[in-house]
């Protein structure tokens, strides 16, 4: 009677273990198909948020650049900034250019020789077999559930950092006003290269085509 209880016990907490498992590799498999499904709209919404930032970067510009004029002020004396007009045709180029794919090609090929992804040197530390991170590390070659989880949520890291830095510096170039909050800024675009470095430049792109 005792063993078979025992028995009954293990056999019991093994499938406890199996539906625990099984439950979360179908959690994996719904949150991929809803990052698939994310990552569309939030491409459109990165676009808008560029092109927005670059027309007002203009249209701040233009704004700088007809006061003087009104003013009567000698050509070398206006206050025309040159990298806020580069700046503003940047984010307006690379906003059609996510929009069109052309764009996610040519960050892709400028950004991917940088170093990053150093996360999966914090992991390894921590000592776990590299093996297991090869479906982590490459999509392409990852066949469980769990595997795809984990890169999509890099990718997502990968994302918030880029945009960090992306708005961080257009607020320091753009703002001609003494900045409210300096530190808070710097915080922010510390933190999106730092995110950068950690989880990647580039592991979110290939979704935008």
């Amino acid at each position: 009677m005792v063993f078979l209880f025992l028995k009954k016990k293990v056999l019991s907490f093994e499938n406890v273990v199996n539906d625990v498992i099984l439950g979360l590799e179908n959690w994996c498999v719904a949150f991929n198909e809803f990052f698939l499904i994310f990552i569309q709209y939030i491409k459109y919404i990165f676009v808008f948020i560029i092109l927005s930032v670059g027309i007002l970067t203009l249209l701040r510009l233009r704004g700088i650049y007809l006061q003087p004029r009104l003013k009567n002020v000698e050509k070398d004396q206006d206050t025309l900034n040159k990298l806020r007009l580069i700046l503003g045709t940047l984010y307006i180029s690379l906003a059609f250019g996510i929009l069109f794919n052309y764009g996610t090609y040519f960050l892709i090929w400028v950004l991917d020789p940088l170093p990053d992804r150093l996360i999966f040197n914090f992991i390894e530390f921590s000592g776990i077999n590299p093996l297991y991170l090869n479906g982590i590390k490459d999509i392409s070659i990852a066949q469980l559930p769990h595997e795809k989880t984990l890169y999509y949520c890099f990718s997502l890291g990968s994302l918030t950092s880029f945009l960090d830095i992306v708005l961080s510096l257009w607020y320091l170039i753009n703002n001609n006003r003494i900045i409210t909050n300096p530190r808070r800024t710097m915080i922010f675009l510390f933190s999106g290269v730092g995110g950068c470095i950690l989880f990647g430049f580039t592991p979110f792109l290939p979704f935008f085509l």
